[in-house]
């Protein structure tokens, strides 16, 4: 090997050692422990070790039983993406970078979804549809009718395929007494959710506003079906027996019903009067009382005070005036 040659090659080693030894200098060395919420050592997490520095480098390694991880960095003239991931854990990023030839420390503390939002680490997102859905419901519990309308139109368009929705606006409408929505939307929901027995009431009052006496008992049927043991529904059947001059199959009813719901006033002012037409003159001074007492500015007070001790019934005390349709209107809930 001529001179020239010779020198060549050694330039060629010289400049390779040279590089070599840059590039190690400039390595070094990052470890750490990730722990759960409670300082516990946590196994398994995978650590992903990334920069945009030098574009598609990455790095994974995984904590062992002590929590413990750790790797060296070739190039630590530049700092380093570390994403910390195990189930059933926020994935937890930090970015770092650790002084060349040296040793950095990386402890992370896991935390769970829940222990997360505790903390306030992260928020609860909350997606469109549900924020209008409860926005419309607080409103409607705070009385405010318009707002709560506003915000069933607003959940019926991000929601319209969501049964709630259509429940929730069609018991809104009816507190609005809006028949034609009540009826619209009802019947929206029950094709969507055939078995929510809560809006046959609401159906029942709009068709009978709307005069579709029709629709409006197929709906009153379905609603006593559905709720045979509410006391409005049992009230409502006592007044249809009583009216009919059925006393004893309304006896049994009322008494249920004040039996489960003692401070049902009228209750006891219409079992008071069947008690009458029975001649059980004691239980009919016991019903009437309580019922002045639960209700002292009651239409039928007058009625119940004038009731005389047993015997000499007048026939004008035999209907009174609080015999009106008892079918409930069922609020949303």
């Amino acid at each position: 090997m001529n001179q020239k040659k010779l020198l060549s090659a050694l330039l060629i080693a010289v400049l390779c050692t040279v590089g070599s030894l840059a590039y190690a200098g400039a390595q070094a060395r990052i470890v750490g422990t990730v722990t759960d919420a409670g300082g516990k050592p946590l196994e398994g997490v995978t650590v992903t070790i990334t920069t945009p520095k030098l574009g598609k480098f990455k790095v994974v390694v995984t904590s062992d039983k002590d929590g413990k991880w750790g790797t060296i960095l070739n190039d630590s003239t530049i700092p380093y993406d570390y994403l910390f991931e195990k189930k059933g854990y926020m994935p937890t990023k930090q970015n770092k970078k650790v002084g060349i030839g040296s040793e950095g420390t990386l402890d992370i503390q896991m935390l769970t979804q829940d222990q997360a939002i505790e903390k306030g680490v992260v928020k609860t997102s909350v997606d469109p549809y549900t924020e209008a859905f409860n926005g419309a419901v607080d409103k409607f519990q705070a009385g405010d009718l318009d707002g709560a309308l506003a915000g069933a139109r607003k959940a019926l368009e991000l929601g319209p395929d969501k049964p709630g929705a259509w429940d929730m606006a069609t018991k809104v409408a009816a507190a609005r007494k809006d028949w034609d929505l009540v009826i619209e939307w009802g019947e929206k929901a029950l094709a969507l959710e055939a078995d929510n027995t809560s809006l046959y009431g609401p159906l029942m009052e709009a068709y009978k506003a709307k005069g579709d006496k029709a629709r409006a008992a197929d709906y009153e049927k379905k609603f006593i079906a559905a709720n045979p043991d509410k006391p409005e529904i049992l009230y409502n059947q006592a007044v249809d027996f009583y009216n009919k001059g059925n006393f004893k199959e309304a006896e049994p009813l009322l008494r249920k019903i004040v039996e489960n719901k003692p401070d049902y006033a009228n209750a006891h002012f219409l079992l008071g009067m069947c008690c009458v037409n029975l001649n059980k003159i004691p239980d009919m001074k016991k019903h009437l009382s309580e019922y002045i007492k639960l209700d002292p500015s009651g239409k039928e007070v007058g009625t119940a005070k004038e009731m005389p001790a047993g015997g000499g019934i007048s026939t004008s005390w035999l209907k009174p005036s609080c015999m009106e349709s008892a079918l409930p209107f069922i609020a949303a809930r």
